[in-house]
């Protein structure tokens, strides 16, 4: 038996075992499991790519792959809310990957960026031109931080619970001397504010995590020109009905119905005819005069303290590698106001108790336009 194996990049590899691909006849799909090498790692990172019904054939694929983060519980990733929104989308021809890391959030960025460098370079991705980065609870928070530094083209953010209101992690860096004396950003705004591609948020009525009107004063600030914004009712920060032990089928149906209506106008270039409610600031959504005094009084000591750090931090999240740069999609034009789209949850229903040097040093994604892989 011959393992499948696929160079990514310099000292980069990944590869797929012989019993590799399993069909799964329920949700109608097929799954590639495989394992990331990744430098300066000893162990490999599992990875998962849920194929469209039709992944040989590659104009039947959509240009648009899909990276799905989990949350802070990591056995997540294959767990039934992430393998049925991944089957969902693969069943109308998205390329979709996930992967599993239990580190530190820091670490799963990395690991995140990796899967993602991984999945653009296989033969499963050779129709796939855009990426649509999306996650669930600090899942979400990674894909956003991801994505303003990675090398791929970014079609757009599927956000789902996003914590805002959760501390964001303080990042790693030279110079970071007592730090522990320093407050760190009360919520996790920051990645938010960086993002210039179309944002799908989804939460729940119920998210103490995310609570409706702090995500719209966060939305007013953010750079991107195309918000969409969908509430699910009776659902926790999990996506959960509260307190249940089992995600709803309805919650778990409308959650990728909504994601799935995201993929599809980003794949045709048409959000400017997306029914999806677009987030429109009202006066509501204005920042209290004193929170925004008292936010610009806690930045002023940590600028002050980090000096260098700050700068090194800054620098890294824009990205200084020219083959880092992201693409950003053409801003569309303004939509008319729509109300916040809200579901009905159903009852619980509780389901189960490197190269040579003489050659150029090229990125995962221009090899992989220039030497297409091929599949038999």
């Amino acid at each position: 038996m011959v393992r499948f194996h696929w160079h990514v990049e310099q000292g980069m590899s990944a590869y797929m075992p012989p019993d590799g691909i399993t069909l799964q006849k329920d949700l109608k799909v097929q799954q590639a499991s495989c394992e990331i090498e990744v430098p300066g790692q000893k162990e490999t990172l599992p990875a998962i790519l849920t194929l469209p019904p039709s992944y040989l054939k590659p104009d039947k694929v959509k240009e648009v792959g899909i990276v799905l983060g989990h949350g802070s519980n990591a056995a997540d990733w294959n767990g039934k809310f992430l393998t049925e929104l991944a089957a969902a989308l693969a069943s109308q021809g998205y390329l979709v990957v996930r992967c599993y890391c239990k580190q530190k959030e820091q670490r799963r960025q990395r690991m995140f960026e990796k899967a993602l460098d991984a999945a653009a370079t296989s033969p499963f991705a050779r129709g796939v031109t855009r990426w649509l980065l999306a996650g669930l609870g600090n899942g979400a928070r990674v894909a956003a931080v991801v994505g303003t530094k990675c090398r791929g083209t970014i079609a757009g953010f599927a956000l789902l619970s996003y914590p805002l209101e959760e501390p964001e992690p303080m990042p790693p860096g030279k110079g970071r001397r007592n730090l522990e004396a320093i407050p760190g950003p009360p919520d996790s705004a920051g990645p938010l504010l960086l993002l210039q591609p179309p944002v799908l948020f989804v939460t729940g009525d119920a998210d103490d995590l995310c609570s409706v009107p702090h995500l719209r004063r966060a939305c007013k600030q953010m750079q991107s020109a195309d918000i969409r914004f969908v509430v699910m009712k009776g659902a926790d920060a999990t996506l959960k009905p509260p307190q249940a032990r089992s995600h709803n089928p309805v919650i778990v149906r409308n959650v990728a119905d909504t994601v799935l209506e995201f993929a599809e106008a980003l794949n045709n270039n048409s959000l400017h005819d997306n029914n999806l409610p677009r987030f429109v600031p009202d006066a509501s959504d204005e920042v209290p005069a004193a929170a925004a005094a008292a936010a610009a009084a806690a930045t002023e000591p940590v600028a002050a303290e980090l000096g260098s750090a700050s700068a090194e931090v800054g620098a890294a999240q824009q990205g200084d590698n020219p083959d880092q740069a992201m693409s950003v999609p053409e801003q569309h034009q303004p939509a008319t106001e729509q109300p916040t789209q809200e579901y009905e949850a159903a009852p619980d229903i509780d389901l189960e108790k490197q190269t040579h040097e003489a050659q150029p040093q090229l990125s995962p994604y221009q090899r992989h336009s220039h030497e297409p892989v091929t599949l038999s």
